[in-house]
């Protein structure tokens, strides 16, 4: 049986949760396709020369490409640093439980050494630990990311609070966290990796670019020659 797969979000949510204004961005997108439909169809009634109007509004849809991505990009980014900084912040929380602090006041420590968006997550986390004693204000905070290792060891500290810091579950935490750090370091390892691979490319991508812009013009010249322009 097949998973059912979640429905997308509307497009104007996912700006609001990229930090974006959803009228600006819309305003930004409409401007930007009649300023280059307008010089597509300046384009073609001076030159008439099909080729370059189309160009033009090829580099339109690119941009419209561009622009609709660029909300999931920014959530993409903030993702990836705060699944990063959860590495960073748990590795303190790690070194108090072992030190023998209770879950509770750990999680109140981590929270000097991390930034503005963790800080909240965690405030909020230790709000509904006031209020609910279940395993749910653990899971609700591993929502947060979209790592499933991390709802993981969200789900052995909630069993290390609730058996009262047992070393089977330290152990356990441990283990969870140390899976969760060593995926992440991969990571970041083939981000910097491809990141290398991408510069050896660019000087190509330009070049490529570069000999279209010529063959463009050249095709707009040859046609204000025909035309005797």
């Amino acid at each position: 049986m097949k998973k059912k797969k979640k429905p997308k979000k509307p497009w104007a949510l996912t700006l609001k949760e990229a930090g974006l204004n959803p009228k600006k961005e819309i305003a930004l997108m409409i401007m930007a396709n009649l300023f280059l439909f307008a010089i597509a169809f300046f384009a073609y009634q001076v030159t008439k020369v099909l080729i370059a109007s189309l160009s033009i509004i090829l580099l339109a849809i690119v941009g419209d490409y561009f622009l609709l991505g660029k909300a999931s990009r920014i959530k993409k980014v903030k993702n990836e640093a705060l699944e990063k900084e959860f590495v960073h912040v748990f590795s303190y929380f790690k070194i108090f439980v072992g030190n023998g602090r209770p879950v509770y006041n750990a999680l109140e420590d981590c929270i000097r050494y991390s930034s503005p968006d963790m800080s909240d997550l965690l405030r909020k986390l230790l709000e509904d630990i006031d209020k609910d004693k279940s395993v749910k204000p653990y899971l609700d905070f591993s929502e947060k990311f979209k790592s499933l290792e991390i709802r993981q060891v969200m789900i052995s500290i909630y069993k290390m609070g609730n058996e009262g810091g047992s070393s089977t579950y330290i152990q356990q935490f441990e283990s969870v966290f140390a899976s969760v750090a060593s995926e992440k370091r991969k990571y970041e390892l083939s981000k910097f990796e491809s990141a290398l691979n991408n510069n050896n490319f660019l000087p190509l991508a330009d070049s490529a670019l570069t000999m279209g812009l010529i063959i463009v013009a050249i095709v707009v010249i040859m046609g204000n020659l025909a035309y005797g322009i």
